[in-house]
């Protein structure tokens, strides 16, 4: 349990220290980049501890969170019907909070990168959310707190929809190979939420693969528009 209070520790002091030095503008534009950049580092941290997994981990059906469940067993939490057994849960869980921490620090201390503009400080404080709730997903994970887990981590499953829309059509002008790119990904998250939505309906629907595509697109734009970034400077 010590080690998730670090956890929440970690995510009130980087969100503070990012608000507090979000007007160093070298330093955290740097900073922000190369946050965004890690990202793509996640799924090889998953790769792991699936590798890892004593119980059979089914990449396309089950959801992320299940490699962060603490407990060995059948019915560790209300969903799961099936038997799970992460020994690697612990690492998981730093990488769900950690990766949180590098979003939602890149979209403050980035946004120094794009227009001044309403609707850019409006994506900035989507993205911010969008971190956040990530982070405490690996904070509270499914078999300790369901409840926590699950209604925090609903919306990092849409907010970052209006977010990169906000910022396509901001960068429309200035930068129209980024915008295009950013609308792609939004496509790609857009329709990874709308079959999640029709999973109940449709059993044949990998979720597992879906959840992954609308997280890791995001991801994919934040590793690109880091770099983009990067050279522009």
């Amino acid at each position: 349990m010590i080690s998730y209070v670090f956890m929440g520790l970690l995510t009130v002091i980087g969100l503070s220290a990012a608000l507090l030095l979000r007007n160093h503008h070298e330093i955290t534009k740097r900073i922000g980049m190369v946050s965004w950049v890690s990202l793509s580092a996640y799924f090889f941290m998953e790769y792991i501890v699936i590798r890892a997994a004593e119980a059979p981990y089914n990449l396309l059906r089950q959801p992320m969170s299940d490699l962060g469940v603490t407990s060995c067993g059948t019915g560790t939490y209300e969903l799961a019907t099936y038997e799970i057994c992460s020994p690697y849960h612990s690492l998981m869980n730093w990488t769900f909070t950690l990766t949180g921490i590098v979003t939602f620090a890149g979209a403050i201390f980035l946004q120094q990168c794009w227009p001044n503009k309403r609707g850019i400080r409006a994506a900035t404080v989507l993205l911010v959310i969008f971190g956040l709730s990530y982070a405490i997903s690996g904070i509270f994970p499914a078999d300790l707190n369901f409840l926590i887990h699950t209604f925090a981590s609903l919306p990092g499953m849409f907010v970052q929809i209006p977010a990169l829309i906000l910022i396509g059509v901001a960068i429309k002008t200035g930068m129209p190979t980024l915008s295009k790119w950013t609308f792609f990904c939004v496509f790609l998250s857009t329709v990874s939420l709308i079959l999640i939505f029709f999973q109940p309906l449709f059993n044949d629907l990998p979720g597992g693969l879906l959840q992954r595509f609308l997280y890791g697109s995001v991801w994919l734009w934040m590793t690109v528009t880091g770099i983009v970034l990067w050279k522009k400077e």
